[in-house]
């Protein structure tokens, strides 16, 4: 029985290894929907005992809202007491946990720690673990560090796995999960994004389409003003349903200010979400893959202002390209939040088609859904412009 009230029963053998592991930097790195996050929060619970300064990390403030802290929450109950504008959890045992976004690492830096727990660690921004595990020393200590994540690449996790003991299972180990849920990803994905989203392998994607994109030029912070803001949006559930916000500044620029990017999500929810992106922007237009015609249906009656996009997927990777490419002036005409980590990973892991060992020239149908999204409101505004689209 762990102090937070968890029992080791509810655990499946490769997380309770991973929970029950003393080692001081520990990751369970694994496949869509195998638990990870759920395994990282019970760790969590077993370390906060009395008096200790917890850390929980995530991607995102939305990340961290809907997915890690739910985690904990549901754990723990009303053992811990939220005190939501802080973003502090103060548990009845005299135990706190801060819970915070790694969107900017060195916002991370702070009191001294007890322990930290960084979920979706290969989505985090390089120098995350740095600032983290450099946190670590409360009482005097070296305290532990524990990472939750399927793999996004071969990014700094990989590099620095050799540092971690790493614990592994693949989407269908979770006996919690449900069949149909498993098999329907298995049937979408193959080769190289199988072996990652499912199998939670590190695999070097080769091919990329959007070989231009680099983190150093393509993300940034931007505030506008914007002469119009549109959303690109495709449909989903086994695969994460997306929606994109775009801004177009007055030189005709290109900036995807944020995302909703999730699985297993209804159709209400999505209209819901895409209502509450179009209002904090003031959105021009949806911009929706054309063969959703129900969600467009949906959206219009929520008095949404939907259009099919052009979905023309040749034509659409060229005009991404080429705004992903520096101007004559130097200046790229596209670029993204820090915050959008869901897009940033399919920017590097979109791929060409490989048969026989020779890439074709269309791109992996997998890992592409705000991909398609992206060439949506990027056709869009293009057409807008007046730039040959097709």
């Amino acid at each position: 029985m762990f102090s937070s009230g968890v029992r080791t029963g509810e655990l499946y053998a490769t997380q309770y290894d991973f929970v029950t592991c003393h080692e001081r930097f520990t990751a369970f790195i694994a496949g869509i929907g195998s638990g990870k996050t759920f395994g990282g929060a019970v760790k969590g619970c077993a370390l906060a005992t009395p008096g200790t300064l917890g850390l929980v990390v995530a991607p995102t403030y939305p990340m961290l809202r809907d997915a890690t802290l739910r985690a904990y929450q549901e754990i723990l109950g009303d053992k811990m007491d939220l005190h939501k504008g802080e973003m502090l959890g103060r548990l009845v045992n005299g135990a706190e946990i801060i819970f915070r976004s790694a969107d900017n690492p060195d916002r991370l830096r702070g009191p001294n720690i007890h322990w930290a727990h960084i979920d979706e660690g290969a989505l985090c921004p390089d120098g995350t673990w740095e600032v983290v595990i450099g946190r670590l020393r409360a009482g005097g200590g070296a305290g532990p560090c524990f990472i939750t994540t399927t793999p996004r690449g071969r990014n700094w996790l990989y590099r620095r796995a050799g540092e971690i003991r790493v614990f592994r299972a693949h989407t269908r180990d979770n006996p919690y999960i449900a069949r149909e849920f498993v098999e329907s990803l298995e049937a979408s994905y193959t080769g190289k994004f199988a072996a990652q989203e499912l199998g939670g392998e590190f695999v070097a994607f080769e091919g990329l389409v959007y070989e231009e994109f680099s983190r150093d030029t393509h993300i940034c912070e931007r505030s506008g003003p914007w002469k119009r803001v549109i959303i690109g949006a495709d449909e989903g559930y086994t695969n994460p349903a997306v929606l994109l916000a775009i801004g177009e500044d007055n030189d005709g620029r290109l900036h995807v200010l944020s995302e909703f990017y999730q699985r297993r999500v209804l159709q209400a929810d999505v209209v819901k979400a895409c209502r509450a992106m179009a209002e904090e922007y003031h959105a021009e237009t949806v911009q929706m893959d054309p063969s959703a015609a129900g969600l467009i249906a949906d959206m219009r009656a929520a008095g949404l202002h939907v259009a099919p996009a052009n979905n023309t997927v040749r034509d659409g990777l060229q005009a991404v390209k080429a705004r992903l490419a520096p101007a004559k002036d130097g200046r790229v005409r596209l670029t993204f939040a820090p915050a959008c980590v869901y897009t940033i990973a399919e920017l590097e892991s979109y791929a060409w088609k490989e048969t026989g060992g020779t890439m074709r020239d269309e791109p992996e149908k997998a890992n592409d859904h705000a991909m398609d999204a992206l060439r949506y409101g990027v056709m869009y505004c293009d057409r807008r412009r007046g730039v040959f689209v097709g």
